[in-house]
């Protein structure tokens, strides 16, 4: 189908940017249909005559965008700029600290929490089962937190690291002590380093192996080398996993423990496909 439009000048208007053309007629061409469709809406614009209403002009509008553009344009609106962005980065930093402040303020709570459970398995340790206290245990753990370590809370477990313990077990039991508020592993050695100099108790040990570890200052060497001689000679032979298990240390420091031993003479090592035992020295 084709459709041909009939153009005619404006009598009213004024002329466009050529005085005349030779062109005066547009040809619509309908392959797939829809010819019909077409005339029909363009007959109802036409009959609308859009063309001759007159626009409102905008005056509020385009003051508006004057003023906006005035304010947007030198070094004012540089400024401006800036200013908002500050302004923004202000809200932001504002809300992420508020919301860091709800965060902390819901920690001390389940800090308290875990205390008051810690407290009441204390205060009732004979009325609670094993299994009981294992599983207020082990949401106290889920946590983060345990009891404090203190001569009164931990008994005779005061005593179950025989004097020497690792600086990843004293970081880790130090911090599930204290809670939320943690220490970095730099404080904990630089604390470490100092120990000796302010006659503490407890020293920096560094063992063969470059493991560092804390050591009370009255531990007597040569006392430890002659029980852990008897313990093995008690068990005829002996591995570093066994000594570990036996006194409550770790492996690490089970194995320094017998190799101290067996370079003074004490033990003497079978290191087969089983792996490393120690052994009595008969010679």
């Amino acid at each position: 189908a084709r459709l041909i439009c009939t153009l005619s000048r404006s009598q009213t208007k004024r002329p466009g940017p050529f005085a005349s053309s030779t062109h005066d007629e547009i040809q619509f061409e309908f392959r797939d249909g829809g010819c019909n469709e077409f005339f029909r809406l363009i007959q109802e614009e036409l009959a609308k005559k859009r063309w001759s209403v007159q626009p409102a002009k905008p005056t509020t509008t385009m003051n508006a965008a004057m003023s906006d553009r005035s304010h947007r344009t030198g070094i004012s609106g540089i400024e401006n700029h800036l200013q908002h962005q500050l302004n923004v980065q202000h809200q932001s930093i504002s809300g992420a600290f508020q919301d860091l402040n709800n965060l902390m303020q819901q920690a001390k709570d389940m800090v308290n929490i875990s205390k008051t459970i810690a407290n009441k398995i204390q205060e009732q340790r004979s009325d609670l089962t094993s299994d009981e206290t294992i599983r207020f245990r082990s949401y106290l753990l889920s946590l983060g937190i345990d009891n404090p370590v203190t001569k009164e809370s931990a008994g005779s477990q005061y005593h179950d690291t025989n004097g020497i313990m690792t600086l990843s077990d004293a970081f880790c039991r130090i911090n599930r002590a204290r809670g939320y508020e943690l220490i970095s592993p730099e404080d904990l050695l630089n604390a470490a380093v100092h120990m000796e100099q302010l006659n503490l108790p407890v020293r920096l040990r560094v063992l063969s192996s470059g493991i560092k570890s804390f050591e009370l200052t009255n531990h007597n060497e040569e006392k430890d080398l002659k029980e852990i001689t008897n313990q093995v000679e008690s068990a005829k032979s002996m591995s570093a996993d066994q000594l570990a298990n036996l006194i409550g240390i770790p492996v690490i420091v089970a194995r320094e423990r017998l190799i101290a031993a067996e370079t003074n003479g004490l033990l003497c090592r079978d290191d087969s496909i089983e792996g490393l035992r120690f052994y009595p020295n008969l010679f």
